[in-house]
């Protein structure tokens, strides 16, 4: 399994700003059915195939996939919350919406919901700051919580996520480097607390999982706060 798999959500925010068969095959994969379901539009769109729903949606001022949670929800996202993911997408005539990605097998159903209120812009310098800070702290919470003593299959798992790379197939061509590598090291990040998060009955007390937690969840969430920065995208 691929530590640094990307969301169908942070694919769709990365290629929706430049439609293409490429990127299409890239969100959809090669036997999925995508479906836009935006029965609740003024436009009265109904149930469309993905790719058109967007074309239709008229020219993106903004493009990003969120990735909220209960913990750290943001505000207008609550519909994404269930499934943990997301899109937020901008039109140049003031349209905001945000979809939500229900999977059955291969396919997908992008519920559309109608935002109130754009969502703040996210600040991928300050993102770029907190991820860095944060991995240091999750390599010195794996010592001090001696995890490895715990899960020694853990180490090499590990392992294989700090030295694992995007597939640059996945991505769009010219994608700004800096973009890149903050989306990266947030996905990188993301997947080391989310197996250190995970309890495989080893010997775990109640205490000692609470602990884990305090420490971890907090960095998790500065992950994904990493991969949401890391896929915005404005029109220029």
């Amino acid at each position: 399994m691929d530590p640094l798999a990307l969301p169908v959500s942070v694919l769709l925010a990365l290629w929706a700003p430049l439609p293409s068969s490429q990127g299409r095959a890239v969100v959809q994969g090669p036997d999925g059915v995508h479906e836009a379901l935006d029965d609740a539009s003024p436009w009265g769109l109904g149930r469309l195939p993905l790719e058109q729903w967007v074309a239709d949606f008229g020219p993106l001022a903004r493009a990003s996939a969120v990735l909220p949670s209960p913990a750290d929800p943001l505000p207008g996202l609550a519909a994404a919350v269930e499934v943990g993911e997301g899109v937020v997408l901008e039109a140049v005539t003031g349209r905001h919406v945000l979809l939500v990605p229900w999977a059955a097998g291969a396919s997908v159903a992008w519920q559309v919901e109608e935002m109130t209120a754009p969502l703040p812009p996210l600040d991928a310098s300050q993102a770029r700051r907190d991820v860095h800070r944060a991995t240091e702290a999750a390599i010195d919470a794996l010592i001090e919580l001696d995890l490895a003593r715990e899960r020694p299959e853990l180490a090499d798992t590990l392992n294989d996520v700090v030295t694992a790379v995007l597939d640059p197939r996945l991505l769009p061509p010219g994608l700004d480097a800096r973009r890149r590598t903050l989306l990266e090291r947030s996905l990188r990040l993301r997947a080391i607390c989310t197996l250190a998060l995970q309890d495989d009955g080893a010997a775990t007390t109640a205490l000692q999982a609470e602990r884990r937690a305090a420490i971890l969840r907090p960095l998790l969430a500065t992950a994904r706060q990493g991969v949401a920065a890391a896929t915005e995208w404005w029109a220029h």
